[in-house]
């Protein structure tokens, strides 16, 4: 059988080809980090402004409270008492600084944290985002104005909860990449298994042709669909390989067999002789019998040939019981049969068995419309260590029979011996 050349520059390009599981793995590590990012910008940015939406109204509640602790201070223009509000509410909240004016515009008290002059540029781009402008509250009495306060808010304390959302955001996502990758190896493992033994039975059955082999099912519908279809066509190869075999060895047999007596043919025996004859020790072992029968032609004149066949099939079946698994009977055409006999290293050993094969033609054939003939056969023998080539041990055996035949009948071994059926070789 032909087999597909490969070039070596598809099989190098072959190698370099990502592998399935190479390839989901990249899938799937794109999609998490795609994912993950933007879950990640879209949480962080609802967080921020949440925060600062968060961080306003606290401001601007700080501002209210502080109004209602300095409204009767503000009136009586008490200076301590504001600033001592002012730094208690300051210390206790979100503040970074703040002032208080009266209602001429005055500055009354105004406080600041510590750190306040001391952002870096982190935190003022973030101060400037959460708190763009300082809070600005009036102050009223009896539906008049008499004093203003300005707030502005502590971004340190901000940024430390954004630390803490942050930190809480990159855990969470951290174990939702996790638990999205291991789920992705299952997921991946139940393919992957999957089509792997698809692949192995596909290799076993292409370097093998074992087509008996199968595809266990899958947890996965479609690839379960695809295991089914692919046992279903390795179930109809393996059918189409028995057929076709069976069908070899009916030509193979017809073509080596005889179809009436089911002995080998001509061809079958020529070739069998030829390779025992080619090995130098069979050779020295071998001796041939060619048979022919007597009056054949008359008996095919006589009862037709239906019984010229059935005497031939009897003829083969008794031919064969007479002689060992070892030796081979073949018809080689009409009614010409050819013994080819192994491990002979005598003539007596041939006179033996051509005399059993005598004494079972005794006994009389049975035609089909059940009359009993009696039929005798001639039998030309040569010994293998006697001839020079396969070709002329056949035709020894074939001139050792039609000498005999021309003498009315029995056996002859060429070029040595001779005997009619009913004497015993000594």
């Amino acid at each position: 059988m032909i087999k597909p050349q490969i070039n070596v520059a598809d099989s190098s390009a072959l190698t370099l080809r990502p592998t399935l599981r190479q390839s989901l793995q990249r899938i799937h590590l794109i999609i998490i980090i795609v994912s993950m990012t933007i879950s990640g910008i879209s949480l962080s940015t609802l967080s921020l402004i949440a925060l600062r939406n968060y961080a306003e109204n606290n401001l601007e509640l700080l501002a209210s409270t502080l109004s209602y602790t300095v409204q009767s201070a503000v009136i009586k223009g008490d200076k301590e008492v504001v600033h001592a509000a002012l730094k208690e509410i300051g210390e206790r909240s979100c503040l970074a600084s703040g002032q208080v004016y009266d209602g001429q515009g005055r500055l009354l008290a105004s406080w600041h944290t510590a750190s306040h002059h001391q952002q870096n540029g982190l935190e003022r781009l973030l101060a400037h985002w959460f708190f763009p402008q300082p809070k600005s509250v009036s102050l009223t009495h009896n539906g008049k104005e008499i004093g203003q306060i300005w707030l502005i808010g502590n971004v340190s304390q901000v940024t430390q909860y954004i630390y803490k959302i942050l930190a809480w955001l990159a855990a969470s996502l951290l174990l939702t990449g996790t638990l999205a990758s291991l789920l992705s190896r299952r997921m991946h493992a139940g393919i992957l298994q999957a089509l792997q033994c698809i692949t192995s039975v596909t290799q076993d059955v292409r370097q093998r042709r074992a087509f008996s082999r199968r595809v266990p099912a899958a947890e996965i519908a479609e690839l379960h669909a695809l295991s089914h279809d692919f046992n279903c066509l390795l179930a109809e190869l393996d059918e189409w390989q028995s057929h076709m075999k069976r069908e070899n060895d009916a030509l193979a047999h017809q073509a080596s067999h005889d179809s009436l007596t089911g002995l080998p043919n001509r061809v079958a025996f020529e070739q069998a002789l030829t390779q025992a004859f080619a090995d130098n020790d069979q050779r020295q072992g071998l001796a041939l019998l060619f048979i022919d029968g007597d009056r054949f032609k008359q008996i095919n004149d006589t009862w037709g040939h239906a019984a010229g066949d059935a005497i031939l099939t009897a003829t083969a079946q008794r031919l064969r019981a007479q002689v060992r698994k070892t030796d081979m009977v073949a018809r080689l055409g009409g009614d010409e049969f050819a013994i080819l006999l192994r491990n002979i290293d005598e003539p007596k050993q041939i006179a033996s068995v051509v005399q059993h094969l005598m004494i079972s033609m005794e006994k009389p054939l049975i035609l089909p419309d059940g009359e009993p003939i009696v039929w005798s056969l001639s039998m030309g023998a040569a010994m293998g260590k006697n001839a020079r080539s396969a070709e002329g041990l056949l035709a020894q055996a074939d001139a050792a029979m039609y000498h005999i035949k021309a003498l009315g009948g029995g056996w002859y071994l060429s070029p040595l011996l001779q005997s009619q059926p009913q004497v015993e070789m000594a």
